[in-house]
């Protein structure tokens, strides 16, 4: 069975893992027709038990700063009753921490200087933009089936104020030098000593930091000793000891200046990022392939027809809004004005102002229906309609796109002898339980215009007449109102 749709958009294809600040969810967008990376953060809550619904919101808006081939994009953040989610570009291939595990050996120097060359790269680029990392890590490194190297996961990131500090304490252990260990204020050094953490990773799958508390991660940061790197891969150039130990030393100010200060010195000793690339392309595409085979991206062919449509929902909506605001105007307006060229102007301007901002739209129409109401039929009529109507704009309608309204639509496909038809369509629309209310809204609407069209029960019907000129049908037909109140309409 097919799992939900994400937020009405996004078909989960595959979980790709959990860390300690979400999951990741590989999905399908149906309607810009591409893969994307989610992740998904469950939102805490306050002390009354209510979402914090603006999780994510700051990595999301951090993230976006950083436009750049070696950062991986973030295309939107959106979230439901439960979690919050980051939308971003899916990588086809694996992260360093794969490839290390997978193959249970360090990365050859080649492959190595292609893995710094891009992500001290991206760093770069991100402390020039005032954005600190902060969890970097070979989980956070990824890994195209091409070659090439990016950056993810600004879980934990934080900007920088006009002195090139920041604070923050979150992260992993094994990658957290001292000073965020210890909750100290932050600089690009900090994200330098986790790249070097990571360097000695991948020369030689060893992380000397590795601990299980956060005690034990500061004592080997920054009190023990730190094991030359060629005491466990010994064809190591000597070089990269130094450089390695430098780096990771436990004061900053013992550290390189910058990262690319520390990628300059280390990629002296390295190989060819270009031929490091290839070998990383060609182990990652054998890596892909005998997991899960080669990844495809689905096409229009192979979604069914709901996701198909799904991409062109958002207009749809904004359609039957303006279709839905447009009667509603044309209608109340039609109760005091004779002048078809008037009526017509008020429900042009009413679809235009629909289709720009839904809510707006709907407003206007239902105020300028209740008030025709109130003039055919009287007050007491425009009371029950009226309330309810305004109701469901404040809960649903003011700030949407249209769909709340969507039971507006039940009466025309009534007179088409199809109302049976909305619950199904309603039932796609929204989460269940919205979708019952929508759907006995739906129906009360069809029965309440099929009585004054006086059509027999089960009043499913609904006269053409009663869409084109629905006030001369309430003054003829209002005395057969009177049958809705029978117990089997009411049930």
């Amino acid at each position: 069975m097919d799992r939900p749709l994400i937020v009405d958009r996004y078909r989960p294809l595959a979980d790709l893992g959990a860390g300690g600040h979400g999951s990741v969810t590989l999905a399908f967008d149906t309607k810009m027709a591409r893969r994307v990376a989610i992740k998904r953060l469950p939102l805490p809550r306050d002390r009354f038990g209510r979402a914090t619904a603006r999780t994510g919101l700051a990595e999301a808006r951090t993230a976006a700063l950083l436009n750049h081939p070696c950062i991986v994009t973030v295309h939107e953040w959106d979230t439901d009753s439960d979690e919050a989610f980051i939308v971003m570009e899916a990588i086809d291939g694996a992260s360093v921490a794969d490839i290390l595990n997978e193959t249970r050996a360090p990365l050859d120097l080649d492959e190595a200087a292609a893995v710094v060359d891009a992500v001290a790269a991206a760093l770069e680029f991100a402390h020039q933009n005032g954005v600190l990392h902060l969890d970097l890590k070979p989980a956070n490194v990824l890994v195209s089936r091409d070659g090439h190297v990016k950056v993810a996961d600004f879980g934990v990131s934080a900007l920088t104020d006009a002195t090139g500090r920041a604070r923050g304490s979150a992260g992993t252990l094994g990658y957290m030098p001292p000073e965020q260990l210890r909750g100290r204020p932050l600089d690009v050094r900090t994200d330098e000593w986790a790249f070097a953490s990571l360097v000695y990773r991948i020369l030689t799958n060893v992380n000397p930091f590795d601990a299980d508390h956060p005690e034990d991660a500061l004592f080997r940061a920054e009190i023990a000793p730190v094991p030359v790197p060629s005491e466990f891969a010994p064809r190591l150039p000597i070089g990269i000891d130094q450089v390695l130990l430098t780096a990771l030393a436990p004061d900053p100010e013992d550290r390189y200046r910058c990262v690319a200060d520390f990628a300059d010195a280390l990629l002296e000793h390295l190989g060819d990022p270009d031929a490091g690339r290839h070998s990383l392309a060609a182990l990652v595409d054998a890596f892909v392939h005998d997991e899960a085979g080669p990844p495809t991206r689905p096409s229009l062919a192979q979604l069914g027809v709901w996701d198909r449509l799904a991409r062109y929902s958002g207009g749809a909506r904004r359609v039957c809004a303006a279709v839905s605001s447009a009667w509603l105007m044309w209608a109340g307006v039609s109760a005091f004005l004779s002048r078809p060229a008037a009526v017509l102007a008020a429900s042009a301007l009413t679809a235009v102002a629909a289709v720009l901002a839904p809510g707006l739209g709907l407003a206007l129409g239902v105020v300028a229906f209740v008030a025709g109401l109130w003039q055919v039929a009287g007050w007491l009529a425009a009371l029950v309609v009226g309330v309810p109507a305004v109701a469901l704009w404040t809960l649903a309608g003011r700030r949407g796109d249209g769909s709340s309204f969507a039971p507006l639509g039940a009466p025309v496909l009534a007179v088409a002898h199809s109302s049976l038809v909305m619950p199904f369509l309603l039932g796609f629309t929204f989460e269940p339980l919205p979708a019952a209310g929508a759907a006995a809204v739906s129906s009360a609407l069809v029965m309440l215009a099929s009585g004054v069209s006086s059509k027999p029960a089960p009043f499913l019907e609904v006269s053409w007449r009663f869409l084109v000129d629905p006030w001369d049908v309430v003054r003829v037909s209002a005395g057969s109102l009177g049958a809705l109140a029978a117990p089997g309409p009411l049930a």
